[in-house]
């Protein structure tokens, strides 16, 4: 039953976030929704962002991060549901934990990784860059691992959150 709801809501949460992640690289320009993930050589080549496209990438992504700090806490009070009302603090952290990882793991590896570091198809590439400047993934990789310091309390605190209340 846990293992269960785990990996199908953890597959449901890393499946529906990262598609639409994929939607908005390809329907709006790698300016509004890359440009701070990209690296400074890609961001010295290219003039800054400018104030509408930050809004753009601001209204894009308010479904995004509704959708991404909803989900752990709906799929955790399901389980603790699915418990009859108590649920086992670690349970509730590893429900919280797979599901951020595997949206991250996702992240990394098919979008970062895949599509923007090996395939890198022209709708990621932004204009004024060459392709080549996207190639290495360091900072891919590096970014994500400083993530974890915040990851990992986050899904602390829903834990919690969701075990107590």
């Amino acid at each position: 039953m846990v293992f269960t709801h785990i990996i199908t809501h953890g597959l449901f949460y890393a499946v529906i976030g990262n598609g639409y992640l994929f939607l908005m690289m390809i329907t709006f320009s790698p300016r509004v929704w890359g440009y701070h993930d990209y690296p400074e050589v890609v961001k010295n080549k290219v003039p800054p962002q400018t104030k509408r496209e930050k809004i753009t990438a601001a209204i894009g992504g308010i479904p995004w991060i509704i959708f991404v700090l909803a989900f752990p806490f709906i799929s955790t009070y399901m389980l603790k549901f699915e418990f009859g009302g108590e649920i086992p603090f670690v349970i509730a952290f590893l429900n919280v934990f797979v599901l951020v990882h595997l949206l991250v793991v996702g992240d990394l590896v098919i979008l970062d990784w895949l599509i923007i570091s090996r395939i890198t198809p022209k709708f990621v590439v932004i204009p004024g860059s060459e392709k080549e400047d996207y190639k290495d993934f360091s900072h891919h990789y590096t970014d994500h691992a400083k993530a974890e310091i915040i990851l990992i309390p986050a899904c602390l605190i829903i834990a919690a959150i969701v075990k107590y209340v």
